[in-house]
């Protein structure tokens, strides 16, 4: 136990010293995101996040095996499995196969809330993963291990969940799981980050949401498979700001102790994403989910005009002894987009309307609406959401790696109970994105965002709530 902690102290220690590498001079003067969707800036239409698209999955980190964007692979990790095999050509699986990854990161948060006290924070930590190879092509171990250590705060740094609600250092062995491969299936248990359309890492802060419990799915769910599926069950969740676990109903304000039963089916084509997904919870909520997208088959080359059309809905209702509060309700939110785009440049509009018995609860994740902005998902009682964004890839021009995105959103509804008084607000959202894919850069990303959301009538100092925020990323495969 004495070498196991001194070894796990010294990875923490290990962590800072990359990110500051890249971090030099970053320390902005103002703003930073809550909630802001991680998935890569499109280059294309066909590139564009889908939830369904992206089906069921555990991966070992937040962006393993995304099927939209591009797929480009790790020069260096496809040299280091070549030395393994290499030098141990006949050695076990279990250990030739082992993977070790360091991922640094380091984040500045600064906010100015309506007018009122102004969190701040510079962290840095990030991870370290663990992952065997199988052992006789069957079991396999994973592990990562998660930390935050503060440079800066002030005395509300607690509110940016960069750090533990009193403004404290967070460590937590966040994953911890094996996984069987067996009749062209693949049951993972244990703490894992899960990635469906409702649940999912949510990873806009240091460390990213994990979950407790098991999941069973295809063993290749590859971007060319065209069925994937799962049914799981998680009994606990780990909170972006905390190191422990608790059970996901405390998450909906539910005194009594209830995790998630999860399944779900998609299909995907070259085309389409079809698919549906359900997660119960006892005596609270059921939430169901279904998503149609379908690309436009003319323009399919990089950089060629190309269309995409997408519709999606989510409904909740209470169920059992309804426990959650305001019980018995149902509700819904429904989304529909369009994308076109022409090299490089990615058009989105899309718009939204959530059902007037109640607002939708998603503590798990990102929204499922294509009008989620970085800050609002326009998922109050009765409103009404609407969202213009436009991206482009630099990379048309010579400028590999840079990605900008500005967007605009909207919401619209009438202020009574069910949506604590909701007014009509709007938002502005400019990301900026640097992320090499070659060169002696690979495994960096420098992020910038800057948010304003307007909440005009608030009876508050200010209408605005101003956000910036700037994160730099370093992955660097070990073995």
């Amino acid at each position: 136990m004495l070498v196991l902690r001194k070894w796990k102290w010294s990875i923490i220690r290990f962590l800072p010293v990359v990110s500051l590498v890249f971090c030099a001079c970053l320390v902005p003067e103002s703003g930073s995101a809550q909630g802001a969707n991680d998935y890569p800036i499109p280059s294309n239409a066909r590139e564009a996040h889908s939830a369904i698209r992206e089906g069921f999955a555990a991966p070992l980190e937040p962006r393993d095996g995304l099927k939209g964007p591009r797929q480009y692979v790790d020069p260096r990790s496809a040299l280091l499995e070549a030395q393994r095999r290499n030098r141990w050509p006949n050695g076990p699986a279990f250990f030739r196969d082992t993977e070790l990854t360091v991922h640094s990161r380091t984040y500045w948060f600064d906010e100015d809330p309506f007018g009122l006290n102004k969190p701040r924070a510079l962290t840095t930590g990030g991870w370290l993963s663990y992952q065997s190879g199988y052992l006789a092509d069957l079991f396999q171990l994973r592990s990562v291990l998660y930390t935050s250590q503060p440079l800066y705060a002030n005395p509300f740094g607690g509110e940016t969940e960069l750090l533990s609600s009193d403004g404290d250092q967070l460590t937590t062995l966040g994953q911890i799981n094996g996984r069987l491969k067996l009749a062209g299936q693949e049951l993972t248990g244990g703490r894992m980050l899960v990635r469906t359309p409702y649940i999912n890492p949510f990873d806009i802060r240091m460390v990213p949401l994990t979950f407790e419990g098991i999941t069973l799915m295809p063993d290749d769910r590859g971007p060319d498979q065209p069925l994937d599926y799962m049914v799981s069950y998680l009994s606990r969740f780990k909170p972006l700001n905390e190191t422990s676990f608790t059970p996901l109903s405390k998450a909906l304000g539910v005194t009594q102790d209830e995790g998630v039963l999860t399944t779900g089916v998609s299909y995907h084509s070259d085309l389409w994403n079809v698919g549906i997904a359900n997660y119960w919870i006892k005596d609270t909520l059921n939430t169901a989910y279904g998503e149609v997208d379908f690309l436009v088959p003319v323009g399919l080359d990089d950089g060629a005009a190309s269309l995409r059309f997408g519709a999606t809905v989510l409904e909740q209702r209470t169920v059992g002894a309804g426990l959650i509060a305001d019980a018995p309700y149902e509700t819904y939110q429904a989304s529909v987009r369009l994308i076109g785009s022409y090299a490089g440049l990615v058009l989105t509009l899309a718009g939204s309307e959530t059902g007037d018995q109640a607002s939708i609860q998603q503590p798990f994740g990102f929204g499922t609406s294509y009008t989620s902005m970085i800050l609002s998902d326009f998922q109050q009682a009765g409103v009404r959401g609407t969202k213009l964004s436009l991206s482009y890839d630099f990379g048309m021009i010579g400028l590999e790696g840079l990605k900008a995105l500005v967007a605009w959103g909207r919401g619209q509804g009438t202020s009574h109970a069910a949506n604590d008084g909701f007014r009509d607000q709007e938002e502005f959202d400019y990301r900026l994105v640097y992320e090499p894919e070659r060169g002696r850069l690979v495994g960096l990303r420098l992020e910038l965002e800057y948010i304003d959301w307007r909440v005009p009538g608030l009876d508050l100092p200010s209408e605005d709530l101003d956000q910036f925020r700037a994160i730099v990323n370093y992955k660097l495969p070990l073995l």
